[in-house]
């Protein structure tokens, strides 16, 4: 008989090294292949942040001094000069906005890793038309919803047809307060409201609205034969605040189908850290192109020499708009040294975090701002 004989020391050694080996490989590529699918998982989050945030600022601005089927290039508004606040009204622009202090091209910008919330107006500038300080219902609004806005990036409002509502069709108006209508749906009152022949318009806030009139609070300036249009007046307000994370995100509020920015601002994009923008300014007066870009506090410097007489932000044909985005925590190793990022000449200084990042940028045209 054959004596029957295991594995020796130095066999089982050698078998359980191997193995060893054999299972360090496969957990370190398990790893490799982890981590990898991490980075690539946060440039995607990236990615649709910023791409969707620009997205969402463009088809606003595209839709910016569309008043009916005019333009705020011809446009009164018929309210007694009252106003709760500068931007709140400023229908005779297509937009209005404010350039975050210390951030124009050529300064540097350091980001906090956990953004506070900035109340103070005077962090902010603009036109003089505009006060010299953001408006007020940017931190009331954004402050009742508990999305405040942080420091260091620009604000901008939009002035436009709210698209939820659409026109109705008048059947004449001699003069005074009351416009006969087709129909009155969508319309209440105390709506701001814009009445337009498509050669000129005016923005007046609705006092009754009857079965087939709708009467004004204040005077018309003008008369209207049948077929003008009558549709809700909205401005659109973009900034970055403190999202439900605690991170930077781009909100959103508008003041339709509400007389006063009553609705909640609500959050956009997660984790966009920062937002640029700077205003072309055609100062020939020829509406072929943007010569000059500035912030939001230079446009009417700059439109001063524009020879077709128009005035400050109604000058502009063109925004340029940029934002930082950022992944979650835990997307990439900790970086040696604070990443810095160029956001249209403005340098970002970003924490030292396991964050990804990327700017983004785009150059938008105001259609309705160039006639």
């Amino acid at each position: 008989m054959r004596t029957q004989r295991g594995f020796s020391i130095i066999e089982l050694t050698v078998a359980m090294a191997l193995g060893l080996v054999v299972t360090g490989a496969v957990l370190a590529t398990f790893v490799s292949m982890h981590s990898a699918s991490g980075v690539t998982s946060g440039e995607s989050v990236v990615a649709d942040n910023g791409r969707i945030a620009l997205d969402v600022i463009q088809q606003a601005l595209r839709a910016g001094g569309y008043m009916a089927c005019n333009s705020t290039q011809r446009q009164a508004v018929s309210m007694g000069g009252v106003a709760p606040t500068p931007m709140t009204y400023d229908f005779t622009e297509a937009i209005s906005a404010y350039e975050a202090v210390g951030t124009s091209p050529g300064s540097t910008f350091a980001l906090s890793a956990t953004p506070a919330a900035d109340l103070n107006g005077n962090d902010w500038t603009s036109i003089a038309a505009l006060g010299d300080a953001l408006d007020s219902s940017v931190t009331t609004v954004g402050q009742a919803a508990g999305y405040p806005p942080i420091k260091g990036s620009d604000v901008i409002a939009v002035h436009t047809t709210y698209s939820q509502v659409q026109p109705v069709y008048t059947n004449g108006n001699g003069g005074g307060n009351t416009v006969p209508v087709q129909v009155t749906t969508g319309l209440q009152a105390n709506q701001i409201a814009i009445v337009s022949n498509c050669a000129w318009s005016e923005v007046d806030e609705i006092q009754t609205v009857g079965a087939n009139a709708v009467t004004f609070k204040y005077p018309l300036l003008g008369t209207y034969a049948p077929g003008a249009q009558v549709a809700v007046a909205d401005t659109i307000v973009f900034y970055i605040g403190k999202g439900a994370d605690g991170d930077g995100a781009l909100f959103m509020y508008e003041l339709a189908p509400n007389p006063t920015f009553q609705t909640p601002a609500v959050e956009i994009v997660p984790d966009v850290e920062n937002m640029q923008i700077l205003y072309g300014v055609d100062t020939t007066g020829q509406w072929l192109s943007a010569t000059e870009y500035v912030t939001a506090d230079q446009v009417a410097t700059a439109a001063a020499g524009n020879t077709s007489g128009c005035l400050a932000f109604n000058c502009v044909i063109s925004v340029k708009v940029a934002v930082l985005a950022a992944s979650p925590l835990g997307t990439v190793p900790k970086p040696p040294q604070s990443q810095k990022f160029s956001l249209l000449g403005t340098t970002i200084t970003a924490p030292q975090d396991t964050r990804a990042r990327q700017s983004f940028d785009m150059t938008i045209s105001l259609r309705d701002n160039t006639n």
